[in-house]
């Protein structure tokens, strides 16, 4: 059985919806990380993992956020 793929258009409300959600959560993150960057002295592998970590998603959000920015943005609905 071969499931057909659907498509649709997100509404302007669903862009708005998801870009702003997406900055609730790099706002987030960015506190997380604001936190870390007062050690100066990364003396732990963990930490200096955390931090990488807090960089790399806050690098990711923001290009979702880009990716959203565009004019149309199509969604497969296929279930």
């Amino acid at each position: 059985m071969m499931i057909e793929s659907q498509q649709r258009v997100l509404t302007g409300e669903e862009q708005y919806a998801l870009i702003e959600g997406l900055k609730a959560k790099w706002e987030k993150v960015n506190t997380d990380y604001q936190a870390t960057t007062h050690i100066t002295l990364m003396d732990s592998i963990g930490k200096k993992i955390r931090k990488e970590k807090y960089e790399a998603m806050l690098a990711l959000i923001e290009k979702d956020i880009e990716k959203l920015n565009k004019q149309q943005i199509i969604v497969d609905v296929t279930c």
